[in-house]
């Protein structure tokens, strides 16, 4: 009987695109959920924030454009940032420099304005990692490890074969977790089939979009480019 993980990885196969990339994103879904329901006045929580300038663009505008958590909550963390971000940029004394006393002392030798420019810098600069980037990255490791492990089952190997496999930077990241040369023959040989095969349908594509022979339309190919993509990035991701 698989684990969860592995279960999850089984189902995942079913689904359009990478395996691991679609169970990544599930998962930065429900933190980030819960996160800006439950955590936003966590005092742990909004110090982590206030180390990173909040989140990374993929994963702010993934919270926004998927509604996760509310408008309340955003604007709670990021007048919570925009504030931190003030006072880092506030003078040695805690009183916030003025666009004149900038002026002035940008004006004067180039040591000076390096000076003031570095510090300006490093107070804009983020101390840690998006959290939402930190955790996604804890959910790929076991979930590569288990499927390196099941490699040796006929239930994982036949569920890969009808997937559209895994993309390039997971399948890397896959091998790594690897120790048998069995497993690691495999893993190849079923992608090489795939790369293969995608191969074949984007030069069919590419014919098809020959004006002489465009009548005769499109058929799985048709979405090929994308596919191609998709192997080779990773899964589109949702926004």
């Amino acid at each position: 009987m698989p684990n969860s993980i592995a279960y999850k990885l089984l189902e995942a196969c079913h689904e359009q695109g990478c395996p691991v990339c679609r169970l990544e994103q599930e998962g930065v879904e429900r933190y980030l959920d819960n996160h800006l329901y439950e955590n936003v006045n966590s005092p742990a929580w909004r110090d982590r924030l206030r180390l990173s300038l909040g989140f990374c663009h993929e994963h702010a505008w993934l919270g926004v454009n998927q509604r996760l958590g509310d408008a309340l909550g955003f604007a709670i963390i990021y007048h919570d940032i925009v504030n931190t971000v003030l006072n880092n940029l506030s003078d040695d004394n805690g009183r916030t420099g003025t666009s004149r006393r900038w002026a002035s002392l940008l004006g004067r030798v180039p040591e000076q304005a390096k000076a003031l420019i570095e510090k300006i810098l490093y107070a804009l600069t983020p101390r840690k990692r998006c959290p939402v980037c930190e955790y996604r990255d804890q959910l790929t490791g076991p979930m590569l490890s288990v499927l390196a492990e099941e490699l040796e089952t006929p239930e994982m190997l036949e569920a890969l074969q009808a997937s559209e496999g895994l993309c390039l930077p997971h399948l890397r990241l896959a091998l790594e977790h690897i120790r048998d040369r069995s497993a690691c023959e495999k893993l190849l040989t079923i992608h090489r089939a795939k790369l293969e095969s995608l191969r074949t349908e984007l030069a069919e594509f590419i014919r098809k979009n020959d004006y002489q022979v465009i009548q005769e339309g499109f058929g799985k190919e048709g979405d090929a480019w994308l596919r191609a993509v998709g192997m080779i990035t990773g899964s589109r991701k949702k926004t």
